[in-house]
Protein backbone atom coordinates (compact mmCIF):
# COMPACT_ATOMS: atom_id res chain seq x y z
CA UNK A 1 0.00 0.00 0.00
CA UNK A 2 2.74 2.50 1.14
CA UNK A 3 4.90 2.30 -2.28
CA UNK A 4 1.58 2.56 -4.48
CA UNK A 5 0.63 5.54 -2.45
CA UNK A 6 3.86 7.25 -3.08
CA UNK A 7 4.14 6.45 -6.48
CA UNK A 8 0.55 7.78 -7.01
CA UNK A 9 1.80 10.73 -5.27
CA UNK A 10 4.65 10.98 -7.31
CA UNK A 11 2.70 10.56 -10.78
CA UNK A 12 0.43 13.24 -9.67
CA UNK A 13 3.52 15.62 -8.98
CA UNK A 14 5.04 14.80 -11.94
CA UNK A 15 2.11 14.94 -14.50
CA UNK A 16 1.08 18.23 -13.22
CA UNK A 17 4.99 19.59 -13.02
CA UNK A 18 4.50 20.47 -9.46
CA UNK A 19 7.95 20.09 -8.20
CA UNK A 20 11.09 20.34 -10.26
CA UNK A 21 14.86 19.37 -10.04
CA UNK A 22 16.10 21.83 -7.37
CA UNK A 23 12.71 23.81 -6.03
CA UNK A 24 12.86 24.91 -2.69
CA UNK A 25 9.54 23.82 -1.01
CA UNK A 26 7.72 25.54 2.00
CA UNK A 27 4.99 23.15 3.17
CA UNK A 28 2.55 24.63 5.42
CA UNK A 29 2.15 22.17 8.23
CA UNK A 30 -0.86 22.69 10.60
CA UNK A 31 0.04 19.54 12.45
CA UNK A 32 -3.09 17.42 11.23
CA UNK A 33 -3.17 14.44 9.31
CA UNK A 34 -2.97 15.74 5.54
CA UNK A 35 -0.34 18.48 6.55
CA UNK A 36 1.52 15.54 8.06
CA UNK A 37 1.59 12.80 5.78
CA UNK A 38 2.46 15.78 2.59
CA UNK A 39 5.78 16.25 4.56
CA UNK A 40 6.32 13.03 5.02
CA UNK A 41 5.80 12.34 1.34
CA UNK A 42 7.57 15.22 0.42
CA UNK A 43 10.62 14.29 2.49
CA UNK A 44 11.04 11.34 0.84
CA UNK A 45 10.52 12.88 -2.80
CA UNK A 46 13.62 15.40 -1.43
CA UNK A 47 16.31 12.52 -2.39
CA UNK A 48 14.95 11.46 -5.27
CA UNK A 49 13.98 14.82 -6.89
CA UNK A 50 16.65 17.02 -5.34
CA UNK A 51 14.68 19.32 -3.94
CA UNK A 52 14.72 20.80 -0.36
CA UNK A 53 12.25 20.93 2.36
CA UNK A 54 11.25 23.31 5.00
CA UNK A 55 7.67 23.55 7.50
CA UNK A 56 6.08 26.79 8.13
CA UNK A 57 3.45 26.55 10.81
CA UNK A 58 1.00 29.44 11.49
CA UNK A 59 -0.26 29.73 15.55
CA UNK A 60 -3.87 31.35 15.08
CA UNK A 61 -4.38 31.34 18.91
CA UNK A 62 -7.83 30.59 18.13
CA UNK A 63 -8.08 27.32 20.61
CA UNK A 64 -6.18 27.88 23.59
CA UNK A 65 -3.78 25.41 25.08
CA UNK A 66 -5.05 23.12 22.13
CA UNK A 67 -3.61 26.02 19.64
CA UNK A 68 0.18 26.07 21.59
CA UNK A 69 0.03 22.54 21.87
CA UNK A 70 -0.21 22.44 17.68
CA UNK A 71 2.74 24.96 17.27
CA UNK A 72 4.74 22.62 20.11
CA UNK A 73 4.18 19.74 18.27
CA UNK A 74 4.89 21.24 14.88
CA UNK A 75 8.38 22.56 16.15
CA UNK A 76 9.09 18.61 17.31
CA UNK A 77 8.13 17.17 13.94
CA UNK A 78 10.01 19.48 11.71
CA UNK A 79 13.23 18.47 14.45
CA UNK A 80 12.42 14.82 13.78
CA UNK A 81 12.64 15.64 10.14
CA UNK A 82 15.75 17.68 10.13
CA UNK A 83 13.64 20.19 8.12
CA UNK A 84 14.16 24.05 8.96
CA UNK A 85 10.64 24.89 10.94
CA UNK A 86 9.39 28.82 10.37
CA UNK A 87 6.68 29.35 13.13
CA UNK A 88 4.76 32.87 13.52
CA UNK A 89 1.93 33.78 15.82
CA UNK A 90 -1.43 35.25 15.17
CA UNK A 91 -3.91 37.35 16.55
CA UNK A 92 -6.84 36.12 14.45
CA UNK A 93 -9.66 37.70 16.12
CA UNK A 94 -8.23 40.94 16.03
CA UNK A 95 -7.68 40.52 12.51
CA UNK A 96 -10.93 39.73 11.91
CA UNK A 97 -12.55 42.28 13.22
CA UNK A 98 -10.53 44.77 12.12
CA UNK A 99 -10.53 43.76 8.42
CA UNK A 100 -14.55 42.58 8.77
CA UNK A 101 -13.94 39.47 7.56
CA UNK A 102 -15.06 35.54 8.69
CA UNK A 103 -12.92 33.68 11.06
CA UNK A 104 -12.14 31.34 8.15
CA UNK A 105 -11.73 33.93 5.87
CA UNK A 106 -9.24 36.02 7.94
CA UNK A 107 -7.48 32.90 9.38
CA UNK A 108 -6.62 31.96 5.68
CA UNK A 109 -5.59 35.24 4.44
CA UNK A 110 -3.26 35.32 7.45
CA UNK A 111 -1.62 31.90 6.93
CA UNK A 112 -0.76 32.86 3.40
CA UNK A 113 0.49 35.88 3.71
CA UNK A 114 2.71 34.08 6.12
CA UNK A 115 3.51 31.89 4.03
CA UNK A 116 4.64 34.07 0.78
CA UNK A 117 6.93 36.65 3.29
CA UNK A 118 8.77 33.24 4.11
CA UNK A 119 9.05 32.22 0.25
CA UNK A 120 10.07 35.77 -0.38
CA UNK A 121 12.67 36.32 2.27
CA UNK A 122 13.97 32.97 2.75
CA UNK A 123 14.13 32.30 -1.24
CA UNK A 124 11.49 29.59 -1.32
CA UNK A 125 10.23 28.51 -5.19
CA UNK A 126 7.21 27.04 -4.08
CA UNK A 127 4.17 26.83 -0.97
CA UNK A 128 3.03 23.32 -0.33
CA UNK A 129 -0.43 23.20 1.29
CA UNK A 130 -1.90 19.75 2.26
CA UNK A 131 -5.70 19.89 0.93
CA UNK A 132 -6.96 16.59 -0.60
CA UNK A 133 -9.50 15.13 -2.88
CA UNK A 134 -12.25 15.57 -0.22
CA UNK A 135 -11.54 19.04 0.01
CA UNK A 136 -11.87 19.83 -3.19
CA UNK A 137 -15.11 17.82 -3.18
CA UNK A 138 -16.33 20.01 -0.54
CA UNK A 139 -15.13 23.03 -2.12
CA UNK A 140 -17.34 22.24 -5.17
CA UNK A 141 -20.44 21.64 -3.37
CA UNK A 142 -20.17 24.64 -1.30
CA UNK A 143 -19.46 26.83 -4.43
CA UNK A 144 -22.49 24.65 -5.95
CA UNK A 145 -24.83 25.68 -3.26
CA UNK A 146 -24.00 29.12 -3.12
CA UNK A 147 -24.43 29.81 -6.51
CA UNK A 148 -20.86 30.45 -7.03
CA UNK A 149 -21.11 30.42 -11.07
CA UNK A 150 -18.39 28.38 -13.56
CA UNK A 151 -15.60 30.13 -11.80
CA UNK A 152 -15.97 28.26 -8.35
CA UNK A 153 -17.01 24.77 -9.83
CA UNK A 154 -13.21 24.14 -10.78
CA UNK A 155 -12.88 23.83 -6.99
CA UNK A 156 -9.35 23.81 -5.75
CA UNK A 157 -6.61 24.35 -8.09
CA UNK A 158 -3.83 22.32 -8.28
CA UNK A 159 -1.24 24.87 -8.67
CA UNK A 160 -1.54 28.57 -8.81
CA UNK A 161 1.18 30.67 -8.94
CA UNK A 162 4.31 29.42 -6.54
CA UNK A 163 1.55 27.57 -4.41
CA UNK A 164 1.05 23.87 -5.24
CA UNK A 165 -1.56 21.06 -3.86
CA UNK A 166 0.35 17.94 -4.07
CA UNK A 167 -2.20 15.93 -2.07
CA UNK A 168 -5.42 16.28 -4.40
CA UNK A 169 -4.98 12.91 -5.57
CA UNK A 170 -5.66 11.15 -2.49
CA UNK A 171 -8.63 10.84 -0.67
CA UNK A 172 -9.12 11.34 3.14
CA UNK A 173 -9.65 7.60 4.21
CA UNK A 174 -6.18 6.50 1.91
CA UNK A 175 -4.09 9.39 3.62
CA UNK A 176 -5.66 7.92 6.60
CA UNK A 177 -4.58 4.34 5.65
CA UNK A 178 -0.91 5.48 5.01
CA UNK A 179 -0.61 7.58 8.32
CA UNK A 180 -1.74 4.22 10.08
CA UNK A 181 0.63 1.93 8.79
CA UNK A 182 3.69 4.15 8.57
CA UNK A 183 2.75 4.78 12.57
CA UNK A 184 2.67 8.86 11.84
CA UNK A 185 1.41 11.20 14.87
CA UNK A 186 -0.43 14.05 14.15
CA UNK A 187 -2.46 16.53 15.86
CA UNK A 188 -6.88 16.37 16.05
CA UNK A 189 -8.29 20.19 15.44
CA UNK A 190 -11.20 19.58 17.69
CA UNK A 191 -13.21 22.61 15.65
CA UNK A 192 -13.27 20.27 12.37
CA UNK A 193 -16.04 18.19 14.42
CA UNK A 194 -17.99 21.48 15.40
CA UNK A 195 -21.27 21.39 12.51
CA UNK A 196 -21.39 25.21 12.64
CA UNK A 197 -19.05 25.75 10.40
CA UNK A 198 -20.98 25.19 7.03
CA UNK A 199 -17.79 23.24 5.54
CA UNK A 200 -17.81 20.86 8.70
CA UNK A 201 -21.86 20.73 7.85
CA UNK A 202 -20.89 19.69 4.33
CA UNK A 203 -18.08 17.31 5.00
CA UNK A 204 -20.17 15.52 8.52
CA UNK A 205 -23.06 15.43 7.03
CA UNK A 206 -24.28 16.11 3.59
CA UNK A 207 -21.73 13.98 1.46
CA UNK A 208 -21.93 11.42 3.81
CA UNK A 209 -25.79 11.13 3.51
CA UNK A 210 -25.32 11.72 -0.21
CA UNK A 211 -22.77 9.08 -0.39
CA UNK A 212 -24.64 6.44 1.51
CA UNK A 213 -28.12 7.22 -0.31
CA UNK A 214 -27.58 8.38 -4.08
CA UNK A 215 -23.93 7.92 -5.17
CA UNK A 216 -20.93 5.97 -3.64
CA UNK A 217 -18.56 7.86 -5.41
CA UNK A 218 -19.63 11.25 -4.93
CA UNK A 219 -16.00 12.36 -4.00
CA UNK A 220 -14.38 11.06 -7.45
CA UNK A 221 -17.54 12.09 -8.85
CA UNK A 222 -17.31 15.69 -7.94
CA UNK A 223 -13.26 15.89 -8.13
CA UNK A 224 -14.01 14.58 -12.23
CA UNK A 225 -16.52 17.38 -12.55
CA UNK A 226 -14.06 19.87 -11.13
CA UNK A 227 -11.09 19.01 -13.76
CA UNK A 228 -14.16 19.76 -16.22
CA UNK A 229 -14.80 22.96 -15.01
CA UNK A 230 -11.48 24.19 -14.52
CA UNK A 231 -10.79 23.39 -18.55
CA UNK A 232 -13.94 25.29 -18.98
CA UNK A 233 -12.44 27.90 -16.79
CA UNK A 234 -9.27 27.94 -18.74
CA UNK A 235 -11.41 28.40 -22.13
CA UNK A 236 -13.59 31.36 -20.47
CA UNK A 237 -10.32 32.88 -19.19
CA UNK A 238 -8.69 33.18 -22.74
CA UNK A 239 -11.98 34.46 -24.44
CA UNK A 240 -12.63 36.85 -21.35
CA UNK A 241 -8.95 38.63 -22.03
CA UNK A 242 -9.70 39.00 -25.87
CA UNK A 243 -12.89 40.39 -25.05
CA UNK A 244 -11.92 42.76 -22.21
CA UNK A 245 -10.47 44.81 -23.68
CA UNK A 246 -13.49 45.89 -25.94
CA UNK A 247 -15.46 46.21 -22.63
CA UNK A 248 -13.06 47.45 -20.41
CA UNK A 249 -11.89 51.33 -20.48
CA UNK A 250 -9.48 52.48 -17.73
CA UNK A 251 -9.67 56.20 -16.69
CA UNK A 252 -6.97 56.25 -14.60
CA UNK A 253 -5.96 54.15 -11.70
CA UNK A 254 -8.47 54.30 -9.42
CA UNK A 255 -11.53 53.95 -12.11
CA UNK A 256 -12.42 51.34 -14.47
CA UNK A 257 -15.57 51.18 -16.79
CA UNK A 258 -17.13 48.53 -18.02
CA UNK A 259 -19.60 49.21 -20.85
CA UNK A 260 -23.09 47.67 -19.83
CA UNK A 261 -24.17 47.05 -23.64
CA UNK A 262 -20.92 44.91 -24.90
CA UNK A 263 -21.07 43.35 -21.56
CA UNK A 264 -25.03 42.39 -21.91
CA UNK A 265 -23.94 41.14 -25.37
CA UNK A 266 -21.62 38.50 -23.74
CA UNK A 267 -22.21 34.91 -22.17
CA UNK A 268 -23.28 34.89 -18.56
CA UNK A 269 -20.46 33.02 -17.73
CA UNK A 270 -18.37 35.72 -19.79
CA UNK A 271 -19.76 38.40 -17.85
CA UNK A 272 -19.10 36.69 -14.94
CA UNK A 273 -15.32 36.18 -15.65
CA UNK A 274 -15.12 40.02 -17.14
CA UNK A 275 -16.26 40.93 -13.75
CA UNK A 276 -13.30 38.62 -12.03
CA UNK A 277 -11.14 40.46 -13.95
CA UNK A 278 -12.03 43.66 -12.83
CA UNK A 279 -12.09 43.13 -9.29
CA UNK A 280 -8.91 41.53 -9.63
CA UNK A 281 -7.77 44.70 -10.87
CA UNK A 282 -8.56 46.66 -7.93
CA UNK A 283 -8.80 44.08 -5.14
CA UNK A 284 -5.38 42.84 -3.73
CA UNK A 285 -6.34 39.45 -2.25
CA UNK A 286 -9.31 36.80 -2.03
CA UNK A 287 -12.47 37.68 -4.30
CA UNK A 288 -15.47 36.44 -2.58
CA UNK A 289 -17.90 35.87 -5.56
CA UNK A 290 -21.06 37.28 -3.64
CA UNK A 291 -19.16 39.96 -4.15
CA UNK A 292 -19.27 39.39 -8.28
CA UNK A 293 -23.57 38.49 -7.81
CA UNK A 294 -23.83 41.86 -6.41
CA UNK A 295 -22.05 43.64 -8.73
CA UNK A 296 -23.72 41.52 -11.51
CA UNK A 297 -26.87 42.76 -10.23
CA UNK A 298 -26.33 46.04 -11.10
CA UNK A 299 -26.65 45.90 -14.59
CA UNK A 300 -30.28 45.44 -14.23
CA UNK A 301 -30.59 48.42 -11.52
CA UNK A 302 -31.47 51.84 -11.81
CA UNK A 303 -28.81 54.28 -12.59
CA UNK A 304 -27.36 55.70 -9.40
CA UNK A 305 -27.74 52.34 -7.94
CA UNK A 306 -23.97 51.41 -5.67
CA UNK A 307 -22.31 48.64 -3.80
CA UNK A 308 -19.40 49.06 -1.67
CA UNK A 309 -17.45 46.17 -2.24
CA UNK A 310 -14.81 46.53 1.04
CA UNK A 311 -11.12 47.93 0.84
CA UNK A 312 -12.38 51.36 -0.04
CA UNK A 313 -14.07 50.54 -3.28
CA UNK A 314 -17.66 51.46 -4.40
CA UNK A 315 -19.53 50.00 -7.69
CA UNK A 316 -21.88 52.04 -9.90
CA UNK A 317 -24.39 51.88 -12.37
CA UNK A 318 -24.23 54.98 -14.31
CA UNK A 319 -26.55 54.84 -17.58
CA UNK A 320 -24.64 52.23 -19.48
CA UNK A 321 -21.81 51.88 -17.38
CA UNK A 322 -20.81 50.21 -14.60
CA UNK A 323 -18.27 52.51 -12.85
CA UNK A 324 -15.03 50.72 -10.14
CA UNK A 325 -14.14 53.70 -7.93
CA UNK A 326 -11.17 53.46 -5.65
CA UNK A 327 -11.28 56.04 -2.72
CA UNK A 328 -13.33 56.90 0.09
CA UNK A 329 -17.09 57.30 -1.08
CA UNK A 330 -17.99 59.75 1.43
CA UNK A 331 -15.44 62.50 1.99
CA UNK A 332 -15.21 65.74 3.98
CA UNK A 333 -17.32 68.39 2.39
CA UNK A 334 -15.38 71.13 0.29
CA UNK A 335 -16.00 74.52 1.55
CA UNK A 336 -13.72 77.63 1.00
CA UNK A 337 -14.21 81.04 1.49
CA UNK A 338 -13.35 83.22 -1.66
CA UNK A 339 -12.17 86.80 -1.18
CA UNK A 340 -11.98 88.69 -4.55
CA UNK A 341 -8.79 89.58 -6.45
CA UNK A 342 -7.05 86.53 -4.76
CA UNK A 343 -6.01 83.45 -6.70
CA UNK A 344 -6.62 80.21 -4.54
CA UNK A 345 -4.73 76.74 -5.23
CA UNK A 346 -5.67 73.45 -3.62
CA UNK A 347 -4.51 70.37 -3.44
CA UNK A 348 -6.52 69.16 -6.66
CA UNK A 349 -7.69 72.49 -8.39
CA UNK A 350 -6.91 76.09 -8.15
CA UNK A 351 -9.61 79.32 -8.52
CA UNK A 352 -8.66 82.71 -9.53
CA UNK A 353 -10.75 86.22 -9.62
CA UNK A 354 -9.38 89.60 -10.66
CA UNK A 355 -11.46 92.55 -11.49
CA UNK A 356 -10.85 93.69 -14.82
CA UNK A 357 -12.22 96.80 -17.43
CA UNK A 358 -15.12 95.81 -19.99
CA UNK A 359 -12.24 96.10 -22.78
CA UNK A 360 -10.35 93.19 -21.15
CA UNK A 361 -13.24 90.98 -21.36
CA UNK A 362 -13.26 88.18 -24.05
CA UNK A 363 -15.04 84.82 -24.09
CA UNK A 364 -12.44 81.74 -24.35
CA UNK A 365 -14.41 78.46 -25.65
CA UNK A 366 -13.00 77.17 -22.66
CA UNK A 367 -15.58 76.99 -19.98
CA UNK A 368 -13.07 77.46 -17.48
CA UNK A 369 -12.75 80.72 -17.57
CA UNK A 370 -16.50 83.46 -16.94
CA UNK A 371 -16.92 87.13 -16.84
CA UNK A 372 -19.42 88.32 -13.34
CA UNK A 373 -21.05 91.30 -12.58
CA UNK A 374 -19.03 91.75 -9.40
CA UNK A 375 -21.82 94.04 -7.96
CA UNK A 376 -24.84 91.52 -7.97
CA UNK A 377 -21.77 88.79 -7.06
CA UNK A 378 -20.70 90.86 -3.70
CA UNK A 379 -17.76 90.50 -1.90
CA UNK A 380 -18.90 87.36 0.22
CA UNK A 381 -17.80 84.36 -1.76
CA UNK A 382 -17.85 80.75 -1.05
CA UNK A 383 -16.33 78.05 -3.07
CA UNK A 384 -18.21 74.03 -2.14
CA UNK A 385 -19.21 71.56 -3.28
CA UNK A 386 -23.05 71.35 -4.12
CA UNK A 387 -26.05 70.12 -2.43
CA UNK A 388 -28.98 68.10 -3.27
CA UNK A 389 -31.39 71.02 -4.16
CA UNK A 390 -29.34 73.69 -5.12
CA UNK A 391 -30.40 75.44 -8.11
CA UNK A 392 -29.49 78.21 -10.61
CA UNK A 393 -30.60 79.84 -13.83
CA UNK A 394 -28.50 78.45 -16.46
CA UNK A 395 -26.78 81.08 -18.78
CA UNK A 396 -29.61 81.43 -21.53
CA UNK A 397 -32.61 80.23 -19.81
CA UNK A 398 -35.27 82.20 -18.41
CA UNK A 399 -36.15 79.33 -15.63
CA UNK A 400 -34.21 77.80 -12.81
CA UNK A 401 -32.97 74.30 -12.76
CA UNK A 402 -31.47 71.98 -10.01
CA UNK A 403 -27.88 71.16 -10.19
CA UNK A 404 -28.93 68.02 -10.22
CA UNK A 405 -30.67 67.98 -13.00
CA UNK A 406 -28.45 69.98 -14.93
CA UNK A 407 -25.89 67.32 -14.31
CA UNK A 408 -28.39 64.37 -15.47
CA UNK A 409 -28.55 66.33 -18.62
CA UNK A 410 -24.92 66.45 -19.32
CA UNK A 411 -24.65 62.83 -18.89
CA UNK A 412 -22.11 63.66 -16.05
CA UNK A 413 -21.08 60.27 -14.44
CA UNK A 414 -22.37 59.70 -11.07
CA UNK A 415 -18.42 59.66 -9.75
CA UNK A 416 -17.89 63.04 -11.06
CA UNK A 417 -20.86 64.66 -10.25
CA UNK A 418 -19.86 64.75 -6.42
CA UNK A 419 -16.57 66.44 -7.40
CA UNK A 420 -18.19 69.62 -8.82
CA UNK A 421 -17.68 72.74 -7.20
CA UNK A 422 -19.91 75.94 -6.92
CA UNK A 423 -19.05 79.61 -6.70
CA UNK A 424 -21.92 81.04 -4.70
CA UNK A 425 -22.99 84.34 -2.55
CA UNK A 426 -24.79 84.53 0.80
CA UNK A 427 -28.26 83.55 -1.41
CA UNK A 428 -27.24 82.41 -4.80
CA UNK A 429 -25.48 79.84 -6.92
CA UNK A 430 -22.95 82.24 -9.40
CA UNK A 431 -21.44 79.65 -11.53
CA UNK A 432 -21.18 76.12 -11.60
CA UNK A 433 -17.64 75.67 -11.89
CA UNK A 434 -16.33 75.32 -15.01
CA UNK A 435 -19.91 74.30 -16.24
CA UNK A 436 -21.91 76.86 -16.83
CA UNK A 437 -22.67 80.47 -15.34
CA UNK A 438 -25.66 81.92 -13.77
CA UNK A 439 -28.13 83.65 -16.21
CA UNK A 440 -28.35 86.74 -13.15
CA UNK A 441 -24.65 87.36 -13.03
CA UNK A 442 -23.80 87.83 -16.40
CA UNK A 443 -22.53 90.80 -17.55
CA UNK A 444 -24.48 93.25 -19.63
CA UNK A 445 -24.46 96.70 -21.17
CA UNK A 446 -25.32 98.61 -17.95
CA UNK A 447 -22.21 96.24 -15.85
CA UNK A 448 -19.70 98.53 -14.03
CA UNK A 449 -17.36 96.35 -12.59
CA UNK A 450 -16.36 93.30 -13.79
CA UNK A 451 -14.50 89.87 -11.97
CA UNK A 452 -13.01 87.28 -14.31
CA UNK A 453 -13.38 84.52 -12.60
CA UNK A 454 -10.97 81.29 -13.69
CA UNK A 455 -11.56 77.71 -12.55
CA UNK A 456 -9.24 74.18 -13.23
CA UNK A 457 -8.02 70.83 -11.99
CA UNK A 458 -4.49 70.45 -12.12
Amino acid sequence: MLRNFFNRFEAFVNKHELITQGDRVLIGVSGGIDSVVLLDLLMELKGRARIEVAVAHINHRLRGEESEGDEKFVRELADAYSAECFVQGAETREYVIEHRTSLQVGAREIRYKFFDTVRILKNFTKIATAHNANDNAETVFFNLLRGSGANGLGGIPIKRGEVIRPLLFAQRDEISQYARVKSLKYREDSSNTKNYYTRNYIRHSLLPEIKDKINPGIVSTLNRSAEIFQELEAFIRDEAKSIYKNVARILDDNKLVLDISKLRSCLLFLQERIIIDSLRSFVHGEIQFSKVHAIMNLIDSETGSSIEIGNNITVYRDRQSLVFVRGPVDQTEFVAEIVPGRKYEFEDFYFDSEEVSSDQVHFPLSPVVEFVNAERAGKALTLRQWHPGDWFVPLGMAGRKKISDFLVDRKMPIYQKKNVLVLTNRDNVIWVCGLRLDDRFKITGDTRSILKIEFGYK
